[in-house]
């Protein structure tokens, strides 16, 4: 049974997300949790809009009720109202009650800057247990097309098991992994050494599965993030966050918002 943990407030783009998760669990058996958070009443910054218990629920029920047979053999819909913030909310679930993923819809490109600092996500994917799916609103996900993945890798200990992680997540699905370590300068002896050792590792485990390992070298990582995400339809893309390294660097808070925002590819974060 995967468990998975949608913050909702009611916006497109969180309802977006609301979708992208029922969508991923139509394949395996799911209790997908709507999380509302109420923020102090003493909190003096703008107000925020206010969501009823009541309110939560009738938008679970309206979920539910718009299921096919599929979905309901394998959905299970259940809804939370919290009190605090959501970053807060959320960090103090994904460590207390584990859940396999935190689906969280995020804004598009060209939307207010207020919006596109996306501090709550940030804050989320920085601090969270678990792994973190941010979807930008306009995406979708078609369950017979979830095909080509991109898992960003430096092919150290913790992206095995990132890899695993992932590969338990798209198990259901007809996909294609691409694991591809980026690189400033040409990798060296070591760099080689570790792909090969990934390489073979997955090729004895994970048999059933199609996983391409490269490297991309380039001083811009945003653009041949770009580039190899055109050239290859990715529709997804998947990394490991690193305490003390290339990754880790990758995911600086304004590095990471600029990946969230710069396409609509959504983005997987897992934990080391």
């Amino acid at each position: 049974m995967v468990r998975i943990f949608v913050p909702v407030n009611f916006s497109d783009y969180s309802l977006n997300a609301v979708d992208y998760a029922i969508n991923l669990g139509q394949k395996i058996p799911s209790v997908i949790t709507l999380v509302s958070c109420q923020p102090p009443l003493n909190d003096s910054s703008e107000t925020p809009t206010k969501i009823s218990e009541q309110a939560l629920q009738e938008l679970g029920a309206k979920v539910s009720s718009q299921f096919n047979e599929e979905q309901k053999n394998n959905i299970t819909i259940t809804t939370r109202l919290e009190a605090g913030y959501p970053e807060d909310v959320l960090i103090n679930i994904s460590t207390k009650e584990e859940p396999d993923a935190i689906i969280m819809g995020t804004c598009s490109k060209g939307d207010t800057i207020k919006e596109l600092l996306g501090s709550v996500t940030s804050d989320v994917i920085k601090n969270a247990k678990v792994p973190v799916l941010a979807v930008p609103s306009t995406s979708t996900v078609d369950t017979s097309r979830l095909s080509n993945i991109l898992f960003v890798s430096d092919f150290g200990d913790s992206d095995y098991r990132s890899l695993h992680k992932l590969i338990r997540l798209i198990t259901p699905f007809q996909t294609q992994i691409f694991a591809v370590h980026f690189k400033a300068s040409a990798p060296d002896k070591w760099d080689k050494k570790r792909l090969e050792e990934m390489r073979l590792y997955c090729y004895q485990t994970y048999r059933n599965y199609q996983i391409n390992f490269s490297f991309i070298t380039g001083e811009d990582f945003i653009k041949e993030l770009d580039e190899f995400i055109n050239s290859n339809a990715i529709d997804l893309i998947a990394m490991t966050r690193h305490k003390r390294n290339m990754i880790s660097k990758l995911l600086h808070p304004s590095i990471t918002r600029k990946i969230l925002f710069h396409t609509d590819v959504p983005l997987l974060v897992f934990h080391e």
